[in-house]
């Protein structure tokens, strides 16, 4: 499972989704889908735009969970 921690990366900077969309250009419901965890794909351009913005690596944005497995 895929993570994205946008929530936590805007908490610690003090900023809101409605400025970091306006920074990045981002429709604010598609931040917000991010924020929330909420969304399915991810356009790298926005990764890319995100991480300019918050100064922050891929990594810091997005982490790797694995699955739990089904018995």
């Amino acid at each position: 499972m895929i993570r994205i921690k946008l929530s936590t990366l805007l908490g610690e900077r003090r900023m809101t989704q409605v400025e970091l969309s306006r920074k990045t250009g981002i429709r604010p419901a598609t931040i917000n889908e991010m924020y929330h965890e909420l969304i399915e794909k991810v356009n790298l351009d926005h990764i890319d735009r995100i991480c300019e913005v918050l100064g922050c690596d891929i990594s810091d944005l997005l982490k790797y969970e694995p699955n739990k497995k089904i018995s």
